[in-house]
């Protein structure tokens, strides 16, 4: 199977009738990943409210709360919320300055953090909540020229963990996604980038050599991670907190 038959697969099965009436805020809702959550949620009839660029830049804290605030305000009460955008800088720890560092932080581990704070209000009011976030691999495992990365992504999934058992007695349930390789514009970045300053390490071809680090020998379409969230979403994930849910492929059982 494709990976584009396999997205549209995993999109028809992603139905889930409980979600229809809820509203979710999705981050990084304009391409790949974020796109396909927007979609198959709104497949679902729930009311999607998107957060991206360049309407906000989410390493920016403070503006980053206040238009959350502004949102909540405006929109109401949130049932879902995915942290799905992110940003992506490899490189080894002698090539990675420093504020790189910090700008992966804000935005893949500090941001989550804050619309946690705005949403969780609401939800502890309810009685009800969930989150999803999006990470990456890199959370169960390391990968070469990804410390600075792997670490933002790997904090993500400490920060999931944690709400999940503070928050399971209020029946806010946080999950965390961790993706393979995903055919998005992000990815085929990554590979050019990588093969191009690290030729020694990535010789030959570099989507091939991706590819064949999967044990199902493919990318996974966004779709597939969508249909992932929407399942962590829903009811049919009732008794599933905390967790650290790989859609990789096989990638980390290896």
């Amino acid at each position: 199977m494709t990976a584009a038959a396999a997205g549209t697969a995993a999109a028809r099965a992603a139905r889930y009738p409980d979600l229809a009436g809820k509203r979710a805020l999705v981050t990084g809702h304009r391409g790949g990943i974020g796109q396909a959550i927007a979609h198959v949620l709104a497949d679902n009839d729930v009311q999607v409210v998107g957060m991206d660029r360049p309407e906000i830049d989410l390493a920016d804290g403070a503006a980053l709360a206040a238009l959350a605030a502004r949102i909540v305000a405006a929109e109401g009460p949130f049932d879902i919320l995915v942290n799905n955008a992110g940003a992506t800088d490899l490189g080894s720890i002698l090539d990675t300055p420093l504020e790189q560092v910090d700008r992966l932080m804000a935005v893949n581990f500090k941001a989550p953090f804050i619309l946690i704070k705005a949403v969780l209000p609401a939800m502890i009011a309810r009685g009800a909540g969930a989150v999803v976030n999006i990470a990456s691999d890199q959370v169960l495992i390391g990968k070469r020229f990804s410390a600075a990365y792997g670490a933002s992504k790997a904090a993500l999934g400490q920060l999931t963990k944690s709400a999940a058992l503070d928050f399971a007695p209020r029946n806010i349930r946080f999950n965390c996604i961790a993706p393979g390789s995903t055919d998005t514009p992000m990815l085929h970045m990554v590979m050019r980038d990588l093969a191009a300053r690290y030729r020694a390490s990535f010789s030959g071809d570099a989507e091939a050599n991706y590819r064949a680090a999967s044990p199902l020998g493919r990318f996974a379409d966004p779709r597939e991670i969508a249909a992932a969230a929407a399942f962590l979403a829903s009811d049919a994930a009732s008794f599933i907190t905390g967790s650290i849910f790989a859609v990789d492929g096989g990638g980390t059982a290896q």
